[in-house]
């Protein structure tokens, strides 16, 4: 697929659930989308190479606090550890710190159809009734993009 607009034909209207779009929304669509991903801005014009497309690194950290109390009793030692782990420590720092993101969609074009004269028109793909104008959205998973406490009583005998 390549990202060049003078060879990206454009149908004059195109209606997708139950919305329509210009030629010129999904134009200037298209050339915000190029411009929102670093990947495709740098190589504009050029076909998208395969497996060009990575994941944004995510960075995570834990925190984890323990405390030791013991106490002898009859010469026997007693005692307890009292711990709390605070799993994604950064993101209760910060919200967009250690969430992941997905990709929207790998083809943000809709597959070409050919006009009376031959040439292949392209469509921007609809995404909840709006063009598409992004390429990664955040993943929606409680368990791993969220912070979490974690409390640990330990009883320590000998």
């Amino acid at each position: 697929m390549t990202h060049n607009l003078r060879k990206l034909s454009l149908l004059g209207l195109a209606t997708l659930a139950a919305v329509t779009f210009t030629a010129a929304q999904e134009t200037a669509a298209w050339e915000a989308y190029i411009a929102q991903d670093p990947y495709l801005s740098k190589h504009r014009g050029q076909y998208a190479q395969r497996n060009a497309l990575f994941l944004p690194f995510v960075k995570r950290m834990d925190l984890s606090l323990a405390q030791d109390l013991a106490h002898s009793m009859a010469g026997q030692r007693h005692g307890f550890q009292f711990r709390i782990d605070i799993l994604n420590f950064g993101n209760l720092l910060n919200h967009n710190w250690g969430v992941s993101k997905q990709v929207v969609s790998t083809s943000p074009l809709t597959n070409p159809a050919a006009d009376a004269n031959g040439a292949l028109s392209y469509r921007m793909r609809v995404i909840n009734g709006k063009l598409m104008d992004h390429t990664y959205d955040q993943t929606a998973s409680v368990t791993s993009d969220t912070y979490r406490f974690q409390i640990t009583l330990k009883y320590l005998f000998n």
